[in-house]
């Protein structure tokens, strides 16, 4: 059943990213009022004039004053944290002692807590610091509901692909290694339907996994089947798929030596083991089937 959202409060934070930018048209009709939460300031400017009616932050989750200042009078957040921040866990902890402390002010309702699946797998350090941020929200005595997305197959660089005449994709993985992807618009539409039901999953866990596990070769063969032309993969060097992924993650700027350790462990760990995941769950939270990678490159295609 859904609630009424009317004199609501909703944030979400690291609302320019890819996450938030599937979620807010979901969102748009239903929440009056949003808070929208970044870093930069050419992110804010672009939010501003894409969302006049919403409240629009600049924001550091690692100062507590500033988690307290973006929770102020909310009703609910939608919590993404900044994937690979050398110190990720502090953020999500100063964002779950202001909730608490909110909490006891009489307006909060509902932490939605985007993290990872498998946060088991402490060899992967951007999912332990997850697991750390999972415990305390189940400690807290708030509502939550924890999501666990998987490797989204939306950061496969579609748009460069279809530039190509030669299509190529150097992939800092073994493309043999299978993983269970996640699209974005599975996640976006989850966390929707999570935040308009809201009771219905309070103190629940969701692995958000939208296929069964598929090597990267196989994903990327679906979507030249669906460009027409095939894709010519090749496995780049550990230092270069490094280089690689700070960029895609940071663009041209410099990054934290204390990121490495985390970046490193990841590529290891994801070329010997990848990651497994099953859609069921997510099947049965959005009443429908999860999105295929033959879909999803329809999709991305069409665009």
């Amino acid at each position: 059943m859904a609630v009424d959202h009317s004199n609501d409060l909703l944030v979400i934070t690291c609302a320019s990213g890819k996450q938030g930018s599937h979620l807010l048209p979901h969102l748009d009709k239903k929440w009056k009022r949003l808070r929208l939460v970044l870093n930069s300031s050419s992110s804010k400017e672009r939010l501003e004039k894409a969302h006049p009616d919403a409240d629009v932050v600049r924001a550091d989750m690692l100062s507590a004053a500033d988690c307290s200042r973006i929770l102020q009078d909310a009703s609910a957040v939608v919590y993404v944290g900044p994937s690979f921040h050398p110190r990720e866990k502090e953020c999500g902890l100063a964002m779950v002692d202001a909730a608490v402390a909110e909490e006891k002010k009489g307006k909060f309702q509902h932490f939605v807590f985007s993290s990872v699946c498998c946060t088991q797998l402490r060899k992967l350090l951007n999912h332990d610091c997850k697991r750390f941020v999972d415990e305390a929200l189940m400690e807290s005595g708030l509502n939550y509901t924890i999501l666990q997305p998987s490797h989204f197959m939306d950061n496969t660089p579609v748009a460069m692909l279809m530039q190509q005449d030669d299509r190529y994709f150097p992939t800092g993985l073994n493309p043999a290694i299978k993983f269970s992807y996640t699209a974005l618009r599975d996640m976006a539409e989850a966390t929707a339907v999570v935040l308009e039901q809201r009771e219905k999953h309070y103190f629940a866990t969701y692995p958000i996994i939208s296929t069964m596990p598929t090597a990267e070769s196989e994903l990327l063969a679906i979507l030249g089947d669906a460009m027409g032309k095939r894709i010519r993969v090749e496995q780049k060097p550990l230092e270069e798929a490094l280089a690689g992924l700070f960029k895609f993650l940071y663009g041209e700027k410099d990054v934290n030596p204390l990121i490495l350790d985390g970046a490193e462990r990841l590529l290891l760990y994801y070329n010997r083991r990848g990651l497994y995941g099953n859609p069921s769950v997510l099947e049965m939270l959005l009443g429908r089937k999860a999105t295929s990678c033959e879909e999803w490159a329809r999709i991305v295609v069409s665009k």
